[in-house]
């Protein structure tokens, strides 16, 4: 393992709810520093082969991934799977389901936002012209686009956030089916960004031992704008539960300073990397 690599495994591109294509993403990762670089987009591998032409020539190493979303105790909880086979056939059944239950939950959502007498046809069809899979992220800049919110910010307050009005759940597979699926493509699964999730310390304790029964073997001790505290308590975890680390910017948009592409994220040493595992 080379301590000096500059790793980000945890992006987006314009194929998920981020905002570069996924050929400028490992050109905007390469400018930036970052030697080892993975494409995590949301339910969809669509972008990874692209990107992989556009490292080649870079001398950047791409890391073929997903960010698959599940279900555990009626929670939202999202699973990186790294080093996965993106041509594994049960792995893309798997995430064609996961589109339509995107594309489903999408009309649902766009449907309230019209009881609620705002244009969800309107929104519904600025939202599927976006060239990625449907996400709540393109939605809210629709609602901005049309004047009906000022901020991205706002239309998850007021109508798209946890609670909201327009607040529809979405019919994850279980975490541990999830996890299968990235196993069964020759993959390691992470857990993502373990802090964000609305849970108890008790409650996070569990989500991580069942995480780690069903198969999964690293988190995301550094993901985004971490605070050294949440570092060290993800970091923790990971040890607790016999967990690789693993690190991610969870970049969306070269506008946001807190997840930018080639920031320092360093595994604390008490962490053995998952990247380990790899050769790296």
């Amino acid at each position: 393992m080379n301590d000096a690599l500059n790793i980000d495994l945890h992006t987006h591109s314009t194929c998920s709810d981020g905002a570069l294509a996924p050929g400028d993403l490992v050109a905007a990762a390469a400018a930036a520093g970052v030697e080892v670089l993975a494409l995590t987009d949301h339910d969809t591998v669509a972008g990874l082969e692209i990107a992989a032409k556009h490292a080649v020539p870079l001398g950047l190493r791409l890391v073929p991934g997903v960010e698959i979303s599940a279900a555990w105790r009626c929670q939202s909880i999202h699973v990186l799977g790294l080093w996965i086979d993106p041509a594994d056939g049960g792995l893309r059944r798997a995430l064609d389901s996961q589109a339509a239950r995107r594309y489903e939950r999408m009309r649902r959502i766009c449907a309230r936002l019209s009881e609620m007498h705002l244009p969800g046809d309107a929104l519904l069809s600025a939202v599927l012209a976006h060239p990625g899979l449907p996400s709540r992220t393109h939605l809210a800049a629709a609602l901005v686009a049309d004047g009906h919110v000022r901020s991205s910010q706002q239309a998850f307050r007021q109508f798209l956030g946890r609670g909201k009005a327009a607040d529809i759940a979405a019919d994850w597979p279980a975490l541990d089916a999830v996890v299968g699926w990235v196993r069964s493509a020759g993959g390691v699964a992470a857990l993502a960004h373990p802090a964000r999730y609305a849970l108890s310390a008790g409650t996070r304790r569990q989500l991580l031992a069942d995480f780690a029964a069903s198969g999964g073997t690293a988190l995301e001790v550094i993901t985004g704008g971490n605070s050294p505290h949440t570092v060290e308590a993800c970091a923790q975890l990971a040890v607790n539960h016999g967990l690789a680390g693993s690190v991610g910017s969870d970049f969306h948009d070269p506008n946001l300073s807190w997840n930018r592409l080639g920031r320092s994220l360093k595994l604390p040493a008490c962490v053995a990397p998952v990247w380990r595992q790899q050769g790296l």
